[in-house]
């Protein structure tokens, strides 16, 4: 990739699209037009209205995305908003997170809620549900779903959930070697060792291995396949 410069906005601002070296924003940006970076950083607001490429990408608090992101590495803390698809090596996200189109990622970390339209594949998937969240489907190699007891990240206790005030996670079909639930509600759940913790909720469940299921979740159908 050829590198023209870097970029910073600081207080309030906008800038076109093109290719960075780093890009940074301190305050309030709108960046118009496909972005290439190597660095990306964003502290406060900013608005992506296109494409998204970068190497690595450190979000303290607001950013939405009108296309798809193409990332290495990322840490967000607060809120994104993807219109297009998602696809990261080593993704966090602490707060808030929405995308459109699919997730994909090598391991992807979630603790907050998330409403991902498409499918959530990650070889190494860890999620921490704060609030009711949701995906079209999900799969991976290891999933883990845990409820935590209350949000209390970065002080955002009362914040407002986007996705809905409970603390569950709504699925269609979930697919997978090694799987670990909680309070998720699933059409379907597919794996070779598989564990139900507190407040599951599954139509079926085929498993290869092993099935555990905690009693106060509950299982309509059971097969070993």
């Amino acid at each position: 990739m050829e590198i023209v410069s870097d970029l910073r906005i600081n207080g309030h601002g906008s800038a076109s699209g093109g290719k960075y070296n780093s890009v940074n924003i301190n305050g309030s940006g709108k960046i118009d037009g496909d972005l290439e970076c190597i660095y990306l950083k964003i502290n406060g607001q900013c608005n992506l209205n296109g494409n998204v490429t970068t190497d690595q990408l450190r979000v303290n608090g607001n950013n939405s995305i009108k296309g798809n992101l193409e990332v290495n590495k990322m840490k967000i803390n607060g809120t994104t908003d993807i219109k297009g698809n998602l696809s990261a090596e080593k993704a966090e996200t602490y707060g808030s997170i929405s995308v459109v189109g699919d997730c994909n990622a090598e391991f992807l970390k979630i603790e907050g809620t998330f409403g991902i339209d498409g499918l959530l594949n990650a070889d190494e998937l860890e999620l921490r549900l704060h609030g009711s969240s949701r995906a079209g489907e999900i799969g991976g190699s290891k999933i883990t779903i845990k409820r935590k007891g209350k949000y209390d990240i970065f002080g955002l206790k009362g914040m407002i959930m986007p996705f809905g005030a409970g603390k569950e996670l709504n699925t269609e079909t979930i697919e997978g070697d090694e799987i670990y639930l909680e309070n998720t509600q699933a059409k379907v759940v597919r794996g070779d060792t598989i564990e139900l913790g507190p407040g599951c909720k599954i139509e079926l469940v085929e498993y290869n291995s092993s099935f555990k299921m905690h009693n106060e979740s509950s299982v309509a159908e059971q097969r070993k396949i």
